[in-house]
């Protein structure tokens, strides 16, 4: 299956008098919840729904328990998550430094092997929309129609 994606332009905030340039971005479908995920796994596995909903709320608590040790959580070929941080106030010298310099933290994940590939081997095809979809239905795609500040992307036009 291929990876739709809009075409947006986009302004360079450090050069604001050139003109803008064109790109890329991402269009996602909808949202697929962990429920559902289980029962598509359910389908083809021995494993019961509840059983499987159990095991990844076990593994995500202990996930952030890895994290807040300070440690990084390795996950074979699905990739690595690690903890980052964000310094809102450096300090001329060290000794400087305090904790209250860091902004903020967040977790960083780097894909695996399997993860890699995919993208190596997707197809993009150019998403074109029939009608403009109501405000309502923008609110259910996981960019939610508009933008979010962290991710660095704008807002899609075309929904």
């Amino acid at each position: 299956m291929a990876q739709n994606y809009v075409i947006m332009a986009r302004k360079n905030l450090l050069k604001p008098n050139e003109a803008p340039k064109y790109y890329a971005v991402a269009r996602s479908g909808k949202k697929v919840s962990v429920k559902e995920v289980c029962k598509r796994i359910t389908e083809r596995s021995s494993y019961s729904k509840g059983e499987l909903e159990g095991c990844i709320g076990e593994f995500l608590l202990e996930i952030l328990n890895v994290l807040e040790e300070g440690n990084i959580v390795q996950m074979g070929d699905l990739g690595n998550f690690r903890m980052s941080l964000k310094t809102g106030t450096p300090t001329v010298t060290e000794k400087e430094f305090k904790a209250y310099c860091i902004e903020k933290g967040k977790v960083l994940f780097h894909p695996g092997s399997d993860l890699q590939k995919l993208c190596k081997a997707m197809d993009f095809t150019l998403y074109k929309s029939d009608s403009k979809p109501d405000s309502k239905d923008d609110e259910s795609l996981p960019d939610g129609g508009g933008s979010d500040p962290d991710d660095g992307e704008s807002p899609d036009p075309t929904l």
